[in-house]
């Protein structure tokens, strides 16, 4: 049902200001607005400890490793709302962590680089700070490729220049040459002509080979240090939990910083709404923790639009996802879901029509939603698939379908009893043009329990013309037309079938008359309800929507069969029956996987398409309250209100 909404105003102390949108928060009492020249507080200290949280998160899950599918992250009351110090220094010691790690990685990858630079001038004997220091010579080193080497030998030696070659990595082989200073730079262009590389030695007093080992021994000192801040970060990662609590911490406080709000010298005042059915726990809770408040509740203005709030019990209200997808329903007509939520639940199990499928949404849903948990939309549609199942188990026992294969419990159950029983109603395989049929039946009731909510939602609105001409018409040209079919060809009583055709002619007297109720003129008003006449072929057209059951029904038997059919021509050797169990197994996951997408979209189709088209207004928004924001932590054990009990 949609709870009525009352526009709020609270005024409190300004220094209570936040202690009372913590209050509303933590309940969700109130849904804020936003309101022309309000105020905001500042969120740059959030949203900068948002950015540095979620990137520590992200860092010290890599650390951590893969999540466990069932990991559930639950806190009390109080960790939440307390140990934001606590929360902040673990954010600062793992930065602070990551950056040292980070620095020692950088200076380990210089060192290997330095080290692999170096590596083929290992075999060099001279003090490289002494070569850099000489009187007559100057030295050259770099890198000369294979397909050059002979030709820079036959240069050097031609002219007597003093060389030495040294091992060779990718850059080709490592040289040296001394070359007096008088003819550096005319043996120097000579010697490029090869394609050389140059490669500038560090200035050291030691030799290349000591300084490689100094370096491998800082390279070791620094990769000891890493293992020991690698062990400390992964320490730091089975923690992650505070950094979860701060990211909630700081998104909870940014929304509720960001409410709008308006400020005199002394008091604060918010705005927004409230559900009827929460009016007294508001009260109660603000009146427990505040030592004043005021209160002003009003009704909306009819130029306002407030949001839909939505209570239902536990079943329908997992199926106003499937609503939600759709459309909202405004706070001015009937909420759909109650009886949506019925044919949503039959429709599914028809299509899925199956007890082992029926089994695995049953226990494979039921086991998810007990040890995943999930949240919001997505868990609602989790429960709308597990209740699906019941339906499809049903459905599936009178289908007499078990994995595709054929099932009889009430045979099974009878010769427990010496009796002959079943529970085969219909088996879509073989009978499919009964199938059709009731099909179209389903689509009928269908269709005329959307037109009753029509009549129902005009008489609330006060359009009862248009309850008239759109919906009580329709209801009596169908009724009448079922009622004409079923007595005039399958019973035989020609009183009940007059009745029908009666019925038939004032549904057609009522559009004729009411349609064109809005017009003006008498040529309107006859066009008009000519026009609405014409809407039968829609009618025609939205009741053969609903053949899509039987197409969806017997699409699932079929392909069962068919799996069963191939994996059956396996059977006869321990070869055969593995292959054969591989060919049930991917072939009926595989089957149940397109059926649910399957049922599950023209399920909703039917709904959206041919159920609501006839009542369903829509064009609302959600009643969303100022509540605590978990996007890390997945559920807070409460206790208390601020500062109250």
């Amino acid at each position: 049902m949609i709870v009525p909404i009352k526009k709020a105003k609270l005024f409190v102390f300004n220094e209570d200001k936040d202690k009372a949108l913590k209050i509303i928060q933590k309940k969700a009492l109130m849904m804020t607005n936003s309101v022309e020249n309000a105020k905001v507080e500042d969120v740059s200290f959030e949203d900068d400890v948002l950015v540095r949280t979620e990137k520590a998160i992200k860092y010290l899950e890599v650390v951590k490793g893969k999540k466990g599918f069932f990991e559930y992250h639950q806190i009390d009351e109080k960790s939440f709302e307390t140990n934001h110090e606590v929360y902040l220094d673990f954010l600062t010691k793992v930065e602070d962590k990551e950056f040292k790690l980070t620095k020692i990685n950088e200076d380990i990858e210089h060192l290997n680089e330095s080290i692999t630079d170096l590596a083929p001038f290992n075999g060099l004997s001279l003090n490289l700070e002494e070569i850099s220091q000489t009187n007559y010579v100057k030295f050259f080193s770099g890198f000369v490729h294979e397909k050059n080497l002979d030709g820079l030998k036959e240069l050097l030696t031609r002219n007597e220049i003093t060389f030495e070659l040294f091992e060779k990595d990718d850059r080709g082989f490592g040289f040296i040459v001394a070359i007096y200073f008088e003819d550096y730079e005319t043996y120097l262009n000579e010697i490029k002509r090869f394609d050389l590389i140059p490669f500038n030695l560090p200035i050291i007093s030691r030799t290349v080979a000591e300084y490689l080992v100094d370096l491998s021994n800082q390279k070791s000192v620094l990769e000891g240090q890493q293992k020991d801040l690698q062990n400390e970060i992964f320490a730091l990662s089975q923690q992650i939990d505070q950094l979860y609590i701060l990211a909630d911490q700081m998104s909870t406080t940014k929304k509720r910083k960001l409410v709008p709000y308006f400020e005199t010298e002394q008091t604060s005042m918010i705005t927004g709404w409230v559900r009827t059915d929460q009016v007294a726990i508001l009260e109660e809770a603000l009146k427990s923790n505040l030592e004043f408040h005021e209160l002003e509740l009003t009704d909306p203005l009819e130029t306002e639009i407030p949001p839909t709030a939505l209570k239902n019990n536990k079943f329908v209200s997992n199926f106003e996802t499937i609503t939600e997808s759709y459309n909202v329903p405004n706070h001015k007509e009937i909420d759909p879901n109650p009886l949506m939520s019925i044919w949503y639940w039959l429709i599914f199990g028809i299509m899925m029509g199956d007890i082992g499928y029926g089994l695995m949404m049953v226990i494979g849903f039921g086991l998810f939603l007990k040890y995943k948990r999930p949240k919001g939309s997505f868990k609602q549609l989790v429960t709308v698939f597990y209740y699906s199942g019941y339906t499809s188990i049903l459905v599936g026992i009178m289908f007499g379908s078990f994995f595709g294969a054929s099932f009889d419990l009430g045979n099974i159950v009878g010769s427990w009893f010496g009796q002959n029983w079943t529970t085969i109603v219909l088996v879509p395989m073989d009978q499919p043009l009964e199938m059709l049929i009731i099909s179209l039946i389903i689509g009928v009731i269908h269709i005329l329990s959307g037109l009753v909510m029509k009549v129902i939602l005009s008489i609330k609105l006060k359009t009862t013309l248009d309850g008239l001409a759109n919906g009580l018409s329709w209801i009596l040209i169908l009724v009448g037309l079922g009622t004409y079919i079923v007595f005039s060809m399958i019973i035989n009583n020609q009183i009940i079938s007059y009745i029908g055709l009666g019925m038939i002619g004032i549904g057609v007297l009522i559009i004729l008359l009411f349609t064109g109720y809005e017009s003006k003129n008498v040529f309107g008003k006859i066009g008009s309800g000519l026009g609405g006449l014409y809407n039968v072929t829609s009618y025609l057209s939205d009741i053969l929507s609903y053949s899509r059951i039987l197409a969806l029904s017997l699409s699932t038997a079929v392909i069962a069969f068919t799996f069963n059919l191939l994996a059956s021509m396996f059977l006869g050797s321990v070869l055969g029956f593995i292959i054969a169990l591989l060919i049930y197994l991917v072939g009926h996951i595989f089957n149940f996987a397109m059926g649910m997408l399957s049922a599950y979209i023209h399920d909703a189709r039917l709904q959206y398409i041919e159920f609501f088209s006839k009542f369903f207004i829509g064009e609302g928004y959600k009643y969303e309250p100022l509540s605590i924001e978990l996007n890390y932590i997945d559920e807070i054990k409460q206790t208390t209100l601020v500062g109250g009990n």
